[in-house]
């Protein structure tokens, strides 16, 4: 039994619904298990203190994604950091769904105030009313996260039960040095791996940063061009892996930039992130149940 519409019906562009346009609602549920204190994220184990060396190589990062966010963008935001939404949404009981966020700052929410706010928080209470199932959440993305280092993150899913897996990643890589047909070929390779290991893909392709007004002009130009390009690539290895293409937000970002965008005018604010839910919800109430609950 499906919960909505066929899988076919999931790669055609959606937004004709009569609920189109509307926000979806902050999520009424928080993260929890049913009894009070949030659940703990599957798969995390304790970690280890970070050494001398290593807490210096993080600072030298640090400094350096700053010079280099500032080379790329007019106002740089003051903090990478997001609300951390990882946790259970929904009834406290039923067999749980399980939805995995994968990919850059868009996937981790950059720009959310609070973890209610984030996409995933909102796609997991959108699911979980949708199904009427508990859906369990698990944010693995990193802002600054690329087709190059999106195999780290895969690998920490390894421990985590299949279910739903959203990908949102691109825009880095085209802001870099490098091939973008390197990139799509790297992506290409987490899908397949993804499916292989029984989750069910929703890939968001890259996104057109020539809209964002945060980002210099030159900037803008360049890699307007190779996101576009690179959004091709990700969607003919979706067809090819079988994933399904959630339909892109630019047009909206383009025409409500002051309400869309936060301060940064780069990543999305609260409202920006209800958009891209607003859009992909209907892509991940098209997958069985019996694939989001995993096999």
């Amino acid at each position: 039994m499906k919960i909505t519409a066929d899988r076919d019906d999931a790669r055609r562009p959606v937004g004709d619904e009569p609920w189109a346009g509307q926000v979806p609602a902050v999520p009424r549920t928080a993260p929890t298990d049913g009894r009070g204190p949030r659940v703990p994220a599957p798969g995390r184990g304790p970690r280890r203190p970070a050494g001398p060396l290593r807490r210096r190589r993080r600072r030298l990062q640090l400094l350096g994604a700053r010079l280099f966010t500032s080379v790329l963008m007019t106002n740089p935001p003051s903090t990478w950091a997001a609300p951390v939404a990882d946790g259970r949404y929904g009834p406290a009981e039923g067999a749980p769904l399980s939805l995995l966020m994968l990919g850059d700052s868009l996937a981790r929410s950059v720009g959310a105030g609070r973890k209610e706010e984030t996409l995933g928080a909102r796609l997991a209470q959108g699911l979980a009313d949708g199904s009427g199932r508990p859906v369990n959440l698990r944010v693995l993305a990193r802002a600054g996260a690329t087709t190059r280092t999106l195999h780290r993150q895969v690998a920490r899913a390894g421990t985590l039960r299949p279910g739903v897996a959203v990908i949102i990643v691109g825009s880095n890589d085209t802001m870099l040095p490098g091939s973008v047909g390197g990139a799509a070929r790297r992506f290409a390779r987490v899908l397949d791996g993804l499916g292989r290991a029984g989750w069910e893909v929703v890939v968001v392709p890259c996104a057109d940063p020539g809209g964002a007004p945060g980002f210099r002009a030159p900037v803008r130009l360049v890699a307007s061009r190779r996101a576009r390009r690179l959004a091709r690539l990700q969607t003919r290895a979706a067809v090819r892996a079988g994933a399904l293409i959630a339909p892109s937000s630019v047009d909206e970002f383009r025409a409500r930039p002051a309400e869309l965008l936060g301060p940064d005018g780069v990543h999305p604010s609260a409202r920006g992130y209800a958009a891209y839910a607003l859009r992909m919800l209907p892509v991940l109430l098209s997958i069985p149940v019996r694939a989001a609950a995993g096999r």
